[in-house]
């Protein structure tokens, strides 16, 4: 019927000319139809896989026709050979006559811009360290393939939050020309702020994966100045990923090579538009001493928290490192939780991975880490010497603790609580680790 009713156009696009030169618009046009949904749709295709690889791929038959839309319009391709023994192949696009002036060009610059997009998602990333003076003779940065398992998929974060940062960052990377028409420079800025070893670097990692970018991890204290630091910007790339970890002990120290001043030049000054498509993340343990210059918007887009572990994070790793979706020991875990007792999502992680073999053991044993954390900590308030984590003491006398409970209450808590679970003990191998893969993520802030 639409054969019969329209007019239509129909354009190849030959794999070589008449030289037998390759034509990179056939590998465009290619690439990008075996990357739309149809191909999975269609009656038949094709698997393939490559024999350094364990994906498989999904490509379109010769002959086949695959539909695609744009601006409201259909467009037919087709795979055909030029003669039936004949190796050289073509792709034929059918349009209508009437969509052909609204669409046509649109329609390939949309396909160059898909095509750049799943290569740069196909790459081998990169990880870049920059090194000390005395190593620089050839060049300052040192690289490795950057092979860290961590996704988006894999990281243990509120839902919400993550479809937000998702959509935070597909946006970001689809808002060239809005970022030049506002007269500003493509790039963005992340906080990730908490403890140590609530899945920071690793959420760095599974952000990297997610937007097929290189990481630049940059290390102040081998930067010899402002001006080092300029020059060492000067020479990464676009669609990357600038990182500086652990800002605020850097900030708080009191002989440094690089100055604040620096650093917020850095950050946003001129020298920060020396390349475009690039994110900026910064760690930090607390944020509550920093300097509001810095933190402000422009400087810092986004503010992510990355809190202790509670009782939904703690359900999130147990599902994912041992399998549960519930046990019999979930209300007395929940209940010592309540007492304000916290651990880390490594500590309690770590702890899951040493007794996989036995998930009941490995939550008999997350519970006597809570208690003794909490134990720990109120002695560490009272003036004892528990043995609680460093960085959750008080702020002060009578003040409230970290997690917002006092120690009088926390005292009566820890005591009703070890009368009635008192019987049950087990050893614990609590290490600390940087990174886990699963972690529980707090609210975002956008400035």
């Amino acid at each position: 019927m639409e054969d019969k009713f329209y007019l239509h156009q129909f354009y190849k696009v030959p794999k070589f000319n008449d030289n037998m030169q390759e034509n990179h618009l056939y590998l465009k046009v290619y690439t990008y139809l075996n990357s739309l949904p149809y191909v999975e749709d269609s009656d038949f295709a094709n698997l393939f896989s490559s024999s350094n690889s364990t994906d498989i791929n999904l490509i379109l038959d010769e002959n086949r026709t695959i539909i695609d839309e744009f601006l409201g319009a259909r467009v037919h391709w087709t795979i055909e050979n030029r003669e039936e023994k004949s190796p050289v192949k073509s792709l034929v696009m059918k349009i209508r006559k009437n969509d052909k002036r609204r669409i046509l060009a649109p329609y390939l610059q949309h396909i160059h811009q898909a095509f750049d997009e799943i290569e740069q998602k196909r790459k081998e990333l990169r990880l870049f360290v920059n090194v000390e003076n005395e190593q620089r003779r050839n060049g300052r940065w040192r690289s490795t393939q950057f092979m860290h398992p961590a996704t988006m998929d894999t990281i243990v974060m509120d839902a919400d939050l993550k479809t937000r940062i998702k959509s935070d960052l597909e946006n970001f990377m689809k808002s060239r020309q809005y970022y030049h028409r506002l007269g500003r420079v493509w790039k963005r800025s992340y906080l990730l702020y908490g403890p140590a070893g609530t899945g920071k670097s690793t959420f760095i990692s599974a952000i990297a994966k997610f937007m097929s970018y290189d990481i630049y991890e940059i290390n102040l204290h081998n930067v010899q100045n402002d001006a080092d630091l300029k020059y060492l910007l000067l020479q990464t790339t676009g669609r990357s990923l600038l990182v500086i970890e652990d800002l605020d002990r850097y900030l708080a120290e009191k002989s440094t090579a690089v100055s604040p001043s620096g650093i917020l030049n850095f950050m946003d000054g001129i020298f920060s538009c020396c390349g475009e498509e690039r994110l900026m993340v910064f760690t930090m343990n607390s944020k509550e001493n920093i300097d509001t210059c810095i933190l402000r918007p422009g400087r810092i887009d986004v503010h992510i928290n990355f809190p202790l572990c509670d009782f939904t994070a703690f359900k999130s790793l147990a599902s994912s490192h041992l399998g549960l979706k519930d046990h019999k020991l979930f209300p007395q875990v929940e209940e010592v939780f309540q007492t304000g007792a916290s651990l880390s999502p490594a500590e309690i992680g770590e702890i899951m991975i040493t007794n996989r073999g036995s998930p009941s053991r490995a939550l008999k044993t997350v519970i006597t880490a809570l208690q003794s954390d909490l134990a720990g900590r109120v002695g560490m308030r009272l003036g004892g010497s528990g043995s609680g984590r460093v960085g959750d003491e008080l702020e002060g006398s009578g003040k409230m603790g970290q997690h917002g409970i006092h120690p009088m209450r926390e005292i009566k808590n820890l005591y009703g609580f070890l009368r009635t679970k008192s019987g049950r003990k087990t050893g614990i191998d609590k290490s600390e680790v940087d990174m886990n893969e699963k972690e529980k993520s707090g609210p975002i802030h956008e400035n």
